[in-house]
């Protein structure tokens, strides 16, 4: 007995094979479509296995944006018209049908169809007679619409719009992890910009004190090759014992911690800043460190607090000169008119010269010291870099002296001015020479010598002004740290480690800087360099 297949069933079978055949293509395009890709590389890798089940001429998916639906892909490519980034911005168009009422809209005859939509004129002008527009859909939301052209009419059929909407279907789920990779890879990328912007050192640090982030390079070194060290290995407050370390601090007392610190051999103030991130259970499961070098605001603040004291010394002193002055000027006057009546030969004549002289003297001193207490101008100007150095002289000089210390002065002849200011370069040469008379207390022969000369620093011309002491000179752990403001070895009653700090931050707004050297024994040496 033999059997003949009914039309019917082969017909049944070829419907069923193109089923298959349309399910595997929709299959092969969604494992295609990752979350990395582009718009374009979407179209890319649909347009060539489509075209195997379904003949189109046109393929665009739009999306929408703030209420507009917007083109964002297309093939052909160069497609001008309805191409990328094209909007339609009202609900008359055939994509926005499709949107309002969530199904597959056909239509298969554009050209004669008596509905005009806004983009008729378009797909007249590229030849487009049929098409499909079908909703992106997502959870039952819309987010945007895929788009099939043909330039023949009556190009699809209703199987055809069941295939277009289950590709939908497909394509909405790639679109809207794509579309969520994006925002989660757009906040990471801003949230590491912001992190990397941050001025200071920002550390996450986990319960076993690994370094697992670190915002940018510290010294030169990559953060590449920070992450995976042990904070102690990394941080210059640290030591290997973790011992009242401010991470170690958090995490036992799950609190936030402060903390400045002096870092002794980076000659550095830094501000740490620890807090503590808490798990579920309210348990510190890591550490954010933030470091900031805060010694040069330290520094303004110190170069601050010492103005606002010459401030002060300044008004006394201002009192003190008036007071002075008026019995000054007695002397000098009386002095002056007994000179005019007394004969050059008689001895009481030499003693009016001395008491006129002296009492000059006296009124030089004093407008001085009135000139250097005057610190409300910090003008530039040229300047003669010995006479500088005169007039630190006539203000400490009768200190030194008393003090049984020779002073030898070495001017350079010849030096260009410098361009600076004459009352705080006067601070600095001073400070040099108060501090050289305290080194010198337990010396015999005491001695200090002020040469200035030109030289050439950093390849560069400059003056320095050098103060030598041959007193017991700088201890090397203390080296390191004089220009620290607040630092000094002295007692209080001759110095608030001000002086240097101070200095150093008057030579830098000069451009310049100073120089230190000294040995135990055999004294120090103080330079102020500054260039021309």
């Amino acid at each position: 007995m033999s059997f003949t297949r009914q039309p019917a069933e082969g017909s049944c079978v070829l419907e069923l094979t193109k089923q298959n055949t349309r399910l595997a293509i929709i299959n092969q395009i969604a494992k295609s479509i990752n979350v990395q890709m582009s718009y374009e590389d979407i179209i890319d890798h649909m347009s060539i296995p489509l075209r195997s089940v379904i003949s189109y001429d046109l393929l665009s998916f739009c999306l929408l944006e703030n209420g507009n639906l917007i083109i964002k892909s297309s093939a052909p490519k160069d497609q001008k018209l309805l191409g990328v980034g094209s909007v339609l911005h009202n609900y008359n168009s055939a994509p926005w049908q499709a949107i309002l009422s969530k199904q597959c809209f056909l239509r298969q005859d554009i050209w004669n169809d008596t509905h005009k939509y806004q983009e008729d004129d378009d797909l007249v002008a590229i030849g487009i007679k049929s098409a499909i527009m079908s909703p992106l859909l997502v959870n039952n939301e819309v987010i945007g619409a895929v788009n099939l052209g043909s330039k023949r009419p009556y190009a699809f059929s209703k199987d055809d719009s069941l295939f277009v909407q289950q590709l939908a279907d497909q394509m909405a789920v790639c679109i809207q992890n794509m579309l969520l990779y994006n925002e989660v890879f757009k906040a990471k990328r801003e949230w590491e910009q912001t992190f990397k912007a941050v001025l200071g050192q920002i550390y996450l640090i986990d319960s076993k004190y690994n370094i697992l982030r670190v915002n940018n390079e510290i010294n030169g070194v990559p953060p590449s090759d920070i992450v995976g060290k042990k904070c102690h290995e990394v941080f210059p407050f640290c030591n290997r014992t973790c011992h009242e370390c401010p991470v170690e601090t958090a995490f036992r007392m799950k609190q936030s911690i402060f903390r400045e610190i002096n870092i002794s051999h980076l000659n550095k103030i830094l501000n740490i800043n620890v807090y503590p991130v808490f798990n579920e259970n309210n348990e510190p499961y890591s550490i954010v460190v933030y470091i900031r070098d805060v010694t040069t605001k330290r520094r303004i603040q110190a170069q601050l607090f010492h103005s606002a004291k010459l401030a002060a010394i300044g008004e006394m002193a201002a009192g003190v000169a008036h007071e002075l002055n008026n019995p000054l000027t007695a002397i000098i006057g009386n002095a002056s008119v007994l000179l005019r009546i007394t004969n050059p030969g008689e001895k009481t004549f030499k003693l009016l010269e001395d008491v006129k002289n002296c009492g000059q003297r006296c009124k030089r001193i004093i407008q001085n010291l009135l000139t250097f207490a005057r610190q409300d101008n910090y003008s530039l100007e040229p300047l003669d870099i010995n006479q500088v150095v005169t007039n630190s002289l006539s203000l400490v000089a009768y200190q030194i002296q008393k003090s049984n210390i020779s002073i030898k002065v070495n001017p350079g002849k010849n030096l260009p001015p410098i361009m600076g200011n004459k009352q705080q370069l006067e601070q600095i040469i001073i400070n040099f020479l108060l501090n050289a008379r305290d080194a010198l207390d337990n010396t015999k022969d005491r001695k200090i010598i002020i040469t200035t000369l030109a030289i050439e620093h950093e390849n560069k011309a400059a003056i320095e002004v050098a103060v030598f002491d041959n007193g017991e000179g700088i201890e090397a752990k203390n080296l390191e740290h004089i220009f620290n403001p607040f630092f000094t070895t002295k007692s209080s009653t001759k110095g608030t480690g001000l002086g240097l700090s101070v200095s150093l931050g008057i030579a830098e707004t000069h451009r310049g800087t100073i120089k230190v050297k000294s040995k135990p024994g055999n004294g120090s040496t103080f330079s102020l360099i500054l260039p021309l």
